[in-house]
């Protein structure tokens, strides 16, 4: 390109290196995503916001547990075009069924690690797909919490919650029910990934040493 060229006819390992680093690089992003949900989960106020806290603060949850699902996904995917699968067939639904199918046979450590991250994420999956298919997210403290924010008056049912616990403290519990077990299964899916690609790092050191 800095000789003027438009175009750059790839070889065919240069091209496999270009799909490996994508997929790779979806990862990261999912990852990044969920750091930058964390933060969000720890605030708590939203300043300048029309939105209450409870409101934000579900928002984030949800967004959290869709994005924590897709690095299942894109490790699936990672598997697949590491293999040489079609993206036509790993990347519709059920694509991630073919790709264990035959990544067992494959490297069956690897596809014993993409089993790991399903077990990993077991106890937040049916949550998840509630949000997905379902409802928004939800919880007995965050529903106090909409209760003393949606009170247009300091009534007696809220005054009886108040002069028990202080709404700041129960957005504090609030945060940190979500924030300790969403940490650690981040921390844990970010080890499993990087065990998976170095499961899979047999082929890529292959390919290099047969350039």
């Amino acid at each position: 390109m800095q000789q003027g060229n438009t175009t750059y006819n790839a070889s065919a390992m240069e091209q496999y290196a270009q799909n490996i680093f994508s997929r790779v690089a979806e990862i990261d992003n999912a990852f990044k995503n969920l750091s930058i949900t964390l933060e969000y989960l720890n605030k708590t106020d939203y300043v300048d916001s029309e939105y209450n806290f409870s409101e934000h603060h579900a928002f984030h949850i949800e967004n959290f547990l869709l994005r924590l699902i897709s690095i299942i996904d894109r490790s699936h995917l990672l598997a697949g075009s590491t293999m040489l699968m079609e993206n036509n067939k790993i990347e519709r639904l059920g694509g991630n069924k073919k790709v264990y199918k035959e990544l067992t046979d494959f490297s069956a450590a690897s596809a014993d690690i993409l089993s790991k991250m399903s077990d990993a994420v077991g106890n937040l999956r049916d949550t998840r797909n509630k949000v997905a298919h379902q409802s928004g997210y939800s919880s007995k403290n965050i529903m106090v919490l909409q209760t003393i924010e949606n009170a247009k008056i300091e009534s007696i049912c809220v005054k009886e919650i108040t002069d028990v616990m202080s709404y700041d403290e129960i957005k504090n519990i609030v945060i940190d029910e979500a924030i300790k077990p969403f940490t650690e299964v981040v921390s844990t899916m970010d080890d499993l990934v990087k065990d998976l690609i170095d499961s899979l790092s047999f082929v890529y050191t292959s390919l290099l040493e047969s350039a």
